[in-house]
C-alpha cells in the first residue's frame, strides 16, 4: 500500500494510492482499500491517484480524490465551472458514451442484486441527442442575494450565471432574475419551468407575499420580458396566476400509415418530464411495448397529464387514468378535449382507493409510472385483476427491480427493458420494463 503525506490547502492528509476498478449506484467510483469497499465520488473507471478516507462506515468507507495520478481514458473536462461543488451533476468528467455504459452496468447490477433475477433481457439503450442544454425546469435557491444552486450535501449556496445541462431559454431567464433580484429577494426558491416549443417559460414562487405594490413590479417585469408567459405563487391557499402560467408541449407517434401529433398543457404543480426530447423517445418506448390491439382496455396508474394515456388511447377501445393530484387531473381532461379525444377518460382518485374498492373494468394492460418509492403498496391489489401486460416507467432502479422480483413471485416474467437517458451527465436514468402473466 501507497501512502502519501502531502498539504491539501491549509492542512496535511494522508492520502492512499488506489486504482477505480468500478462504479456503482448513486455515481461514485469503486475501489478497495485494506479488503475494504471504499466509494469515491468524481472519480472514473482506471483512473488512479491517493484517495483521504473522509468518513468510515461498517461496512465501507467514503473516500475523496485528492491528487490524480493517472486519468482514466474515459475522463475530459466538465463543462461547468461549479462542478465537482454543485450537487446536480455527478458526471460531467466523464465522456457521454461511457456515461450510458456505466448506467446500463448499474441497472444489470441492480436487477441481478437486488431483484435477484439469474437472467435479464437484453437492455436496449436510448441516448439523449443533447449531453447538455436539455433540462426544461430547474429550481434555483435564493439566499445572502445570491442566486444558484446548493452544494453537494450542504446549505452553502453556489451563485451561478448559467447552467450548462439547463435549457438556453432557462439560462436567459436565470439572466433575467439575476438583474432583477431584489425582486425575488424575500423568497428561498425558484423554479422555472419551460417549453421550447413556445419558445417561453415561466416562474414559480413559493411563499411570495404578495401586495399590491409587488404585484404591479411583478407585472411589469412579465411585461417588459416576454420571453415569461407568466408568474404562479403558491400559497396555503391555492395558485395565484399573474397572465398565463400554463406551458405546452407536444408528442407525435406513428398509427397505421398516419402521423399523428398531440399536444399537451402544463400547470404550474403538474409533473412533466424534464427532457422533452427524450420525453418522445420515451412515449414511443411505451407504444413499443405496449403492443396493444383495438379492442382492449389500457389502464395508466399515475397518469399525470396524460402522457402515456393520451397517446395510447389511439390504439385501443379504452384507455383509463388514474391521478390523485388535481392539478394534473384538469390537465388532462384539459388535454383530452384539446386533442379531440372520445376513447380516453380520467379519474381523479389515489391509485390504492381505486384498485381497491372502484375497478370495474379488466385492462388488458396497466401502465405505471410511479413516484421513486415505487409501487408496492399496491401490487396485492394489481396483481388480483390479472392484467395479461404490465409496462412499468420507472426513475428509481432500486424499487423497480424490488417490485419486478414481487411480479415474478405472482406469476409474472419480465421481457423487455429498455433505458432512456433522460438525465446526461447523472447516474440518473429513467427505466422501461414489459412484463407478461405466465399463468
Amino acid at each position: 500500500m501507497s501512502i502519501c503525506i502531502f498539504r491539501f490547502y491549509d492542512r496535511i492528509v494522508k492520502g492512499i494510492l488506489s486504482y477505480i476498478d468500478s462504479i456503482a449506484f448513486k455515481g461514485y467510483g469503486v475501489t478497495r482499500i485494506g479488503g475494504k469497499v471504499v466509494f469515491v465520488p468524481f472519480t472514473v473507471p482506471k483512473d488512479e491517484g491517493f484517495i483521504e478516507i473522509i468518513e468510515e462506515k461498517k461496512a465501507f468507507s467514503i473516500g475523496i480524490l485528492r491528487k490524480l495520478i493517472t486519468p482514466s481514458p474515459w475522463r475530459i473536462s466538465p463543462a461547468c465551472e461549479h462542478f465537482g461543488k454543485c450537487g446536480g451533476c455527478q458526471w460531467q468528467h466523464i465522456d457521454y458514451l461511457i456515461q450510458t455504459e456505466f448506467k446500463k452496468e448499474i441497472l444489470t447490477d441492480i436487477l441481478k442484486r437486488l431483484g435477484r433475477f439469474k437472467e435479464i433481457p437484453p437492455i436496449n439503450v436510448i441516448h439523449s441527442p443533447n449531453v447538455y442544454d436539455y433540462r426544461s425546469r430547474i429550481q434555483l435557491k435564493i439566499k445572502d442575494n445570491r442566486i444558484g444552486f446548493f452544494e453537494m450535501k450542504s446549505h452553502r449556496l453556489i451563485d451561478i450565471d448559467k447552467c450548462p445541462i439547463a435549457h438556453p431559454i432557462i439560462n436567459k431567464i436565470i439572466n433575467l432574475i439575476k438583474k432583477e433580484r431584489s425582486l425575488f429577494s424575500q423568497i428561498e426558491q425558484i423554479e422555472i419551468n419551460v417549453s421550447p416549443e413556445e419558445a417561453q417559460g415561466i416562474l414559480i414562487l413559493q411563499n411570495f407575499l404578495l401586495d399590491p405594490r409587488k404585484k404591479e413590479y411583478l407585472m411589469g417585469f412579465l411585461n417588459d420580458h416576454p420571453i415569461l408567459k407568466g408568474i404562479a405563487i403558491k400559497t396555503k391557499g391555492g395558485i395565484i396566476s399573474l397572465k398565463d402560467p400554463f406551458l405546452f408541449y407536444k408528442i407525435s407517434f406513428t398509427e397505421g400509415n398516419h402521423i399523428r401529433e398531440v399536444r399537451f398543457r402544463i400547470s404550474p404543480g403538474s409533473f412533466s418530464q424534464i427532457n422533452l426530447e427524450q420525453n418522445q423517445k420515451l412515449v414511443e418506448t411505451v407504444l413499443e411495448f405496449s403492443n396493444v390491439h383495438q379492442d382492449e382496455i389500457a389502464l395508466d396508474l399515475y397518469s399525470g397529464v396524460g402522457n402515456f394515456t393520451i397517446p395510447i388511447s389511439y390504439f385501443v377501445k379504452e384507455a383509463i387514468g388514474i391521478e390523485a393530484s388535481r392539478n394534473a387531473f384538469d390537465d388532462a381532461c384539459f388535454n383530452i378535449k384539446l386533442n379531440g379525444i372520445n376513447r380516453c377518460f380520467f379519474i381523479h382518485e389515489r391509485v390504492e382507493n381505486f384498485l381497491s374498492t372502484k375497478i370495474t373494468k379488466k385492462p388488458n394492460l396497466v401502465l405505471i409510472d410511479p413516484p421513486r418509492i415505487g409501487c408496492k403498496s399496491i401490487l396485492d391489489a394489481l396483481i388480483k385483476i390479472k392484467p395479461e401486460r404490465i409496462v412499468y416507467i420507472s426513475c428509481e432502479p432500486t424499487t423497480l427491480s424490488r417490485d419486478l422480483r414481487l411480479m415474478y413471485e405472482k406469476g409474472y416474467s419480465l421481457k423487455k427493458i429498455s433505458l432512456i437517458d433522460m438525465f446526461p451527465q447523472t447516474y440518473h436514468m429513467e427505466v422501461v420494463a414489459l412484463i407478461k402473466l405466465l399463468y
